[in-house]
């Protein structure tokens, strides 16, 4: 029986510093906080693969790692990193949280996971709107300071305020659908027949416009990365009771 992996392709993950596995709000620096990550390919290294350290006897490596992709804001592209299972959470034990317009705040973490379980395969057609899966949860990010006042090196406790604020880099612009191919991807398998990669069978090509560049950008990438159902309302602001309704 094959080595069984976590995480297939399509999952979207975090690295597990993630504040948002810990507390609701973002704490401290937000530029620290990492991006959520779709994954892309599942790699299984074969048995002779080197995993410890032979003088400690410590961990070094896993025979699991998944090539993931998230999407740069600050350079308006998509960037692909390869992490070891072990480092990684799914985004379902991250915590989010959302504030009516009346300043009600609740639990928007399950509503969210639902709508993104949610999402189908996206039915091509040329030009139209998609979305990267991550989005709604990048831009419900929340980051929590304290304004603290003092006159005369004295603080007035009375005044301190918690300060909320959006916290969205890794925010993902939409695209449009510029192609599709069959991914060509050869040597999936070890000799005796071992799964060494799994890989998505579609790929869609999609085409953004790159404010940093001041160009317009294209990327292949698997379909299932993509939706064509995620939409914003004033809903997304309302109660829960209203949400539901």
């Amino acid at each position: 029986m094959g080595l069984l992996n976590e995480f297939k392709v399509g999952d979207i993950v975090t690295f597990k510093t993630h504040p948002l596995l810990f507390n609701k709000r973002i704490k401290g620096d937000g530029k620290y906080v990492p991006p959520m990550l779709i994954i892309s390919e599942v790699h299984i290294e074969n048995k002779d693969k080197r995993m410890f350290d032979e003088a400690s006897g410590n961990k070094i490596s896993d025979r699991i790692k998944y090539n993931c992709f998230y999407f740069d804001d600050n350079k308006s592209e998509f960037k692909e990193v390869m992490m070891y299972e072990p480092m990684l959470n799914t985004f379902r034990d991250i915590i989010i949280e959302r504030i009516s317009r009346k300043g009600d705040v609740f639990d928007g973490a399950q509503s969210l996971h639902q709508e993104i379980d949610s999402y189908d395969i996206v039915k091509y057609e040329f030009g139209k709107l998609v979305r990267f899966k991550t989005k709604k949860i990048e831009i419900f990010k929340k980051r929590s300071s304290k304004e603290i006042p003092s006159k005369n090196n004295v603080i007035d406790k009375k005044e301190i305020k918690e300060i909320i604020q959006y916290v969205v880099n890794y925010s993902s612009p939409d695209f449009l659908i510029s192609g599709y191919k069959k991914n060509d991807k050869e040597n999936l398998f070890y000799p005796n027949g071992d799964i060494k990669q799994i890989v998505a069978e579609n790929l869609l090509k999609v085409k953004w416009f790159n404010p940093f560049q001041l160009k317009f950008s294209e990327i292949y990438l698997p379909e299932i990365f993509f939706t064509d159902k995620m939409f914003f309302s004033s809903k997304e602001f309302e109660s829960p009771s209203k949400i539901d309704s």
